[in-house]
């Protein structure tokens, strides 16, 4: 979520890698519009996305898809597609925070997880939140296309979060009015201004008080956790297992069926079991590995009984639970609660 979570840090090592997320819209807009996949991939010079990206990589990307377009408003209606769950673990970790503060921090903490191709940097003045674009004459022509994407992403993605339009109340754009600015005003609900010396959005900071919709502290503790993996060990998973596990730790109060999860990723079932074989995984594993994370989560920090667990994972009755939680663990859940305390108990004596 590059441009709007958090006091952004520093984007300062050109060729770090980011993740492919936020641009699977982007895709999807040009396919719209008749642009196969592999000729967007051909012309960025890239041949996947489903992995690691670097700065320069991201921007061919964006360069490619902007010479291919053909549809001006082509960046605009692209971000307008964007949802959480195109961005993974990160885009749940976001949405189930406690308050849209606590997205804000987690989001700048993981800057890399959004794929910022700019240096952001968050100020207050008052009760205005200013987010500001360093440095954006770097990207030369392409700045529009970009502003826009990204722009119109972020509107998309906040207003998912909170299940409201983002309190925006004035964007900055640095670069001459377009001939289809008249279109701007369907994407962003709020002033704008062109040829400005700055790049900004600033909106009502009263909005990071706001609790998330979907808080559930359970479920972003475990998307944190998964994300802190994810940023230790960057190239082992493919970006459609980030987005997968992400599916799934969304809809863990209920067994999800691979078809779901396919139509989420906008994949059939059959392209979905092929492209995960060709990884090494499955989806039976991808689910019994995320609803194993979120059993151990209440086992250890919560006082619900066994079977009340076993259905917030998923499953139908209490017995099915403990025959999963046997072949994951080794033990049943009540013994591995048990010990998972006893552990606690003698550290905290210790100490």
């Amino acid at each position: 979520m590059c441009h709007i979570m958090g006091e952004m840090m520093p984007v300062t090592n050109r060729s770090a890698r980011n993740r492919g997320y936020g641009l699977r819209a982007l895709i999807e807009e040009l396919a719209a519009q008749g642009v196969e996949h592999r000729n967007l991939l051909h012309k960025a010079g890239l041949r996947s996305v489903d992995r690691s990206l670097t700065q320069s990589q991201r921007l061919a990307l964006l360069r490619a898809a902007a010479d291919l377009a053909t549809d001006p408003l082509t960046a605009l209606k692209a971000g307008a597609r964007q949802r959480v769950h195109y961005f993974g673990v990160y885009g749940f970790a976001l949405a189930t925070s406690p308050t849209f503060g606590d997205a804000f921090t987690f989001g700048r903490q993981h800057l890399d997880l959004a794929g910022a191709v700019l240096r952001i940097s968050y100020r207050r003045e008052g009760d205005t939140g200013i987010l500001e674009s360093h440095n954006p004459q770097s990207l030369g022509n392409l700045l529009p296309f970009v502003a826009e994407y990204w722009r119109s992403s972020m509107v998309a993605l906040l207003g998912e979060i909170l299940d409201e339009s983002f309190p925006s109340r004035r964007m900055l754009f640095p670069y001459p009015k377009p001939d289809y600015a008249h279109a701007y005003p369907a994407f962003f609900d709020c002033p704008l201004e062109f040829g400005c010396d700055a790049m900004e959005w600033h909106f009502d900071a009263a909005v990071l008080a706001k609790p998330c919709p979907n808080a559930s502290s359970l479920t972003a503790n475990i998307c944190q956790d998964f994300c802190e993996s994810v940023t230790a060990r960057s190239d082992d998973d493919s970006l459609l297992q980030r987005e997968l596990r992400g599916f799934i730790l969304g809809n863990t109060g209920r067994r999800c069926t691979a078809d779901e999860a396919a139509a989420a990723l906008g994949l059939s079932k059959r392209t979905l079991f092929r492209r995960l074989s060709q990884e090494g995984t499955s989806f039976q594993i991808l689910q019994d590995q995320t609803r194993d994370a979120v059993a151990r989560e209440y086992l250890e920090n919560t006082r619900l009984p066994v079977r009340d667990i076993a259905e917030r994972c998923g499953f139908g009755d209490e017995a099915n639970f403990r025959k999963a939680f046997l072949r994951w663990r080794g033990q049943t859940p009540s013994k591995w609660r048990q010990e998972k305390h006893l552990i606690t108990l003698a550290g905290s004596q210790k100490n």
